[in-house]
């Protein structure tokens, strides 16, 4: 399966905000590194949470997606903020 590009993680940008809710993952980024998001991940969740959130969405988007959580010791560079106001693809 190949990376998701920016467009199409932007075009599901309300099914990456829906399916993230469920997984305790919200206030989703776009990465630099293709097919990576930044999400800051709710307390009490876990890398269980990541990883499933992970294969779902790679799944319903058939591309693969990975998340890289804020936190200290992150070094990550978001690049654009993905708004959950646009439209599911």
């Amino acid at each position: 399966m190949r990376l998701a590009s920016p467009a199409r993680l932007r075009a599901n940008a309300a099914t990456i905000h829906e399916l993230g809710r469920r997984y305790g993952l919200r206030s989703f980024a776009l990465s630099a590194e293709p097919g990576e998001l930044v999400a800051t991940l709710d307390e009490g969740r876990s890398y269980f949470d990541i990883t499933g959130f992970e294969t779902d969405l790679s799944t319903i988007i058939d591309a693969t997606v990975e998340v890289v959580p804020r936190g200290p010791g992150v070094d990550v560079e978001e690049t654009e903020y993905l708004d959950d106001a646009r439209g599911a693809a």
